[in-house]
Formats: structure tokens, sequence, C-alpha cells
């Protein structure tokens, strides 16, 4: 069996679509999961966001997750900064993460035979079930 008892959600604070978001925090609700969300800034991006801590990561998902959603929920908000499936296997193995819920985009052929997705990144670093939601 799978186990659910802690889900992590990596925030992308620019993305616009926010179907993952919401799977992730329906599925914590189905299990009664704790869920964590993290946005990971790339050390090379500098600092992208005027704030840059938790309280953004919260912020962007209190308004992309309809009203109450989020209520009778366990929920951590985290940053950190580096490379995104470093940052993600590190949290992952610090926090006892059991199951992971990303975004994919889908993107042309070229596109794809030219750059790793951020989701591709996640799913061949880390060693747990990971449930890939599409974006549109």
């Amino acid at each position: 069996m799978i186990k659910t008892d802690v889900i992590l959600h990596p925030v992308n604070l620019d993305s616009r679509s926010a179907a993952a978001l919401v799977t992730s925090i329906e599925v914590a609700k189905l299990f009664g999961s704790r869920i964590h969300f993290l946005y990971v800034n790339d050390e090379q991006a500098g600092y992208r966001h005027a704030v840059d801590h938790e309280d953004a990561v919260a912020l962007k998902v209190k308004e992309a997750a309809p009203a109450g959603l989020l209520d009778h929920l366990d929920v951590t908000y985290a940053v950190s900064r580096g490379a995104l499936d470093r940052e993600v296997a590190a949290y992952c193995a610090t926090h006892g993460v059991t199951m992971i819920v990303v975004g994919h985009r889908h993107r042309s052929k070229i596109y794809s035979s030219l750059f790793d997705s951020p989701d591709e990144n996640i799913i061949d670093a880390i060693k747990l079930p990971v449930l890939v939601v599409p974006e549109e």
C-alpha cells in the first residue's frame, strides 16, 4: 500500500495554473495526510521574488486554492535555495515525505528533446511515489 502520511507539493510562484496544487490538497484531505508546500529558488536565478520566504508560498497557495479547501489540514510552507531536484530530495528525507504531487505541462517535441522539465527532474532524483497532474 502506498503511504500518504506526508505529501509534498513543490510550488512554482510564477505558475498561473492551480490544477496540481488543488489536486495535492484534495489528496491530502482524502487520506488525512499532512501537506507541505515547498518553493525552491534556483541558485543561478537570483531572487526573482521580492518576498522569498514562507509567507509568499502561503499567499500563493491560499490565492490558488478554492475557499475552505485548506480548512482542517496540517499545512507547512517552506522555502529553499538550490537545484530543484536536490532540494526536494533533501526536504523529503528531512521531513519524512511519503508522496509527492507535481504538475506537468505538455511541451512540444522539440522543447522536450532540448530541455528536461522540473517534474521529470524530481521523478528521476527521488525514489518516492509521485503523482503527476496535467497542467493547462
